[in-house]
């Protein structure tokens, strides 16, 4: 039940403050609300306040603590302080004014979890739980052995304040057999859980569970858990020149989206297959790593990276990653990496979580469901803030364990997930140009605060032009000293074998790339026309040669699938015909120069499969070969590289959905008129909303 106070205390604020409100708490704007009733049962939602808490700073989340744990100052309906933190809280409805007094909402208690401040429940909770579990009994506790005062923890044995360490951090403990009756007389030298036990200052939850009471866990503290540094964190920086910083966060978005695109084009050569129990094998990771020529931690963040921005897909027919058929190599580089950065932001996928342990022993797979985590998004702003801060109170550079230290002050209850996640995120910002040398860029700084779009245009100041020419040599190869326009590497690729994978593109030349050129549509004439307009010097001899030879050899015999249908020089295709090659394979001779070869058949007489008419096409590659000429092969289905035309190719790649939507600017709007303008008073539901 919404209390009236806070329905008062929402229908007092001011335009401005509800909008602030509404910017603060995004999941309490919902379609259809109307009134300050409906606002308020929003604003109280257990997921709403779960993810309020989540944004609260140490000293905000502290002060909520306290007053749960110990109540307000002056009992329940008491006076709290003014002031930061509780200025702050009553912005985003945690706490709401009734007269003179702030109450916590209702709701808050059980949306700050069992254990706040680390503490478990008290002592008649526990004894009552204990009590049921065991039964009635001679020993319960606080029986035998009167439970001792916890102000004289300091004289307890040491050997039992040993155990009641452990119990620091977390209220609950494993323990075989936790339901069995201790001995009261236990010696707390040599068996403090027993002594602990038998008075009542571990009580069981279940068989193999106990809780240290609230009571005890206050003493442990010294009374007082929350006794922290009420200021963040403000470590030294370390000198880093802009230059350096900027180059090393260029230097990384231009390796990182070379590899992505080495990536793709690799896969879809030869598709990453899967295991049957689900991720990808040893032998699939040390092929794609010698291919790429990257180390295994690079190599798994390169797949991770890929697979949140969608650039590779898991096929369901083939159980295969194969590259997502939208052109984002047609896409300037800036908007490239705007893209895989935004994916980045939204995604649950932590690609630097693979070899992390799981639960069950095992650890977390290439490309499988345990490198999702929900909490990934809120993780990775909240390590972008960090920096930001960082970056305003002290310029320079920021050790990791520096930003995580702040990032858990301002976003404690992240604190386990920052521990798990934080150190590999840290590493991916930078491999993203979001931090360089240990410095956050003009990029990062502008992400975290949320202006996607300026930071796009910083790096895109970054980087060079793309070139569109290539330095022809005369050892056939092709090298290109910067980042090549997509259609000149397009067409580079189709006329010659890229080699290596290193930042300066480098093909060869050799008959079998031009003889693939002719196939899919060049001609001698093209091909040198193309060179030499794209050539930075006059083409090489020896590679105008080449291209010369391979026209002159293309297409003496054109094979084009029947099954195979041979055309060609009739000499040839007789002594094909006879070849040894073909044994098996039924030949038939339709007219002067047209030689048909059928697939191969099984035992019974049957055709074979689509992977024997593929076996049969390289049979009568191989055959032609040996008969001293190069074939032009007629490829049945052509699949042609998508072209967008006009169309931005980025826009052909979906970022993740977030989890939580955040509202548009236009419906904060319209919910702010709907809850500011004056009631109809023909309307009882108006008057309501009007009276509070």
């Amino acid at each position: 039940m919404v209390p009236d106070g806070l329905l008062r205390d929402l229908a007092a604020r001011s335009p401005d403050e509800l909008a602030a409100l509404l910017a603060a708490r995004p999941d309490a704007v919902r379609p259809g609300t109307a009134t300050t009733d409906e606002l308020a049962e929003a604003l109280l939602s257990r997921a709403g306040l779960r993810r309020a808490l989540d944004e609260l700073s140490r000293p905000e989340l502290d002060a909520l603590e306290r007053s749960v744990v110990l109540g307000p100052p002056d009992g329940p309906a008491g006076r709290l302080l003014a002031g930061p933190p509780w200025d702050r809280l009553h912005r985003l409805a945690l706490v709401h004014r009734d007269g003179d007094v702030l109450r916590l909402v209702p709701g808050l208690t059980e949306a700050l979890g069992r254990y706040p401040a680390g503490l478990g429940r008290p002592r008649p909770v526990l004894e009552a739980l204990a009590a049921g579990l065991r039964g009635p009994g001679p020993t319960d506790p606080g029986g035998a052995a009167a439970p001792p005062a916890p102000e004289a923890l300091a004289q307890w044995p040491a050997p039992v304040r040993e155990v009641l360490e452990r119990f620091r951090s977390r209220p609950v403990g494993h323990l075989p057999d936790a339901l069995r009756r201790p001995d009261p007389e236990a010696d707390p030298a040599a068996r403090p859980v027993d002594w602990l036990l038998a008075r009542g200052v571990l009580l069981p939850v279940d068989s193999r569970h106990v809780e240290l009471p609230r009571e005890i866990g206050l003493a442990l503290h010294g009374g007082d858990p929350w006794a922290r540094a009420r200021e963040a964190p403000r470590p030294p920086a370390t000198r880093v020149p802009d230059r350096l910083r900027d180059n090393a966060a260029a230097a990384a978005v231009e390796q990182l989206l070379r590899r992505l695109a080495a990536l793709r084009a690799e896969l879809r050569a030869r598709p990453l297959s899967t295991l049957r129990a689900g991720g990808i094998g040893v032998r699939e990771l040390r092929r794609l790593r010698g291919a790429l020529a990257l180390e295994h931690p690079e190599l798994v963040r390169l797949l991770g990276l890929a697979e949140l921005a969608g650039l590779v897909l898991l096929d369901p027919d083939t159980s295969a990653w194969r590259p997502a058929p939208a052109p984002f190599e047609d896409a300037d580089r800036a908007g490239q990496w705007l893209h895989v950065v935004r994916s980045w932001l939204a995604s649950d996928v932590v690609p630097s979580a693979v070899g992390l342990p799981l639960a069950d022993g095992s650890v977390v797979g290439v490309l499988t469901r345990g490198a999702h985590a929900p909490e990934a998004p809120p993780v990775r702003r909240a390590l972008l803030r960090a920096h930001a801060v960082l970056a305003e109170r002290a310029p320079g550079g920021h050790g990791p364990g520096d930003v995580l230290a702040l990032a858990r002050w301002h976003r404690p209850r992240l604190a386990r997930s920052l521990d798990r996640w934080g150190p590999g995120m840290l590493t991916e910002a930078a491999e993203l140009g979001l931090v360089g040398a240990d410095a956050l860029t003009p990029p990062g700084r502008e992400l975290a605060a949320g202006r996607v779009e300026e930071a796009a245009r910083a790096v895109a100041g970054w980087l060079p032009a793309p070139s569109r020419t290539v330095l022809l040599q005369g050892d056939l190869t092709a090298t290109a000293t910067g980042y090549l326009a997509p259609a000149v590497a397009r067409a580079l690729g189709e006329l010659a074998d890229e080699e290596g994978h290193g930042p300066a593109a480098r093909h060869r030349f050799t008959e079998r790339s031009l003889h693939r050129a002719l196939d899919a549509g060049w001609d001698p004439a093209s091909i040198l026309a193309w060179l030499a307009e794209h050539s930075r010097a006059p083409v090489p001899q020896a590679l105008a040669y080449l291209v010369e030879e391979a026209g002159r050899d293309h297409g003496r015999i054109r094979i084009t699938r029947a099954d195979w249908v041979l055309t060609g020089e009739e000499d040839l295709l007789e002594a094909l015909a006879r070849s040894p090659r073909l044994a098996g394979h039924p030949v038939r001779r339709p007219a002067p120069g047209v030689l048909v070869v059928a697939g191969a058949q099984d035992p019974a007489g049957r055709r074979r499969g689509a992977g024997a008419l593929d076996a049969a096409l390289d049979e009568l590659v191989a055959a032609v070969r040996a008969a001293g000429t190069e074939p032009a092969v007629d490829p049945g289905r052509p699949e042609p590289p998508p072209r967008t035309g006009e169309a931005d190719p980025i826009r052909l790649l979906e970022v993740p959905a977030p989890r939580h939507r955040a509202p548009s600017p236009e419906e904060v709007e319209d919910l702010l008129v709907r809850l500011t303008a004056p009631p109809d008073r023909t309307d009882p539901a108006g008057d309501r909303a009007w009276d509070h």
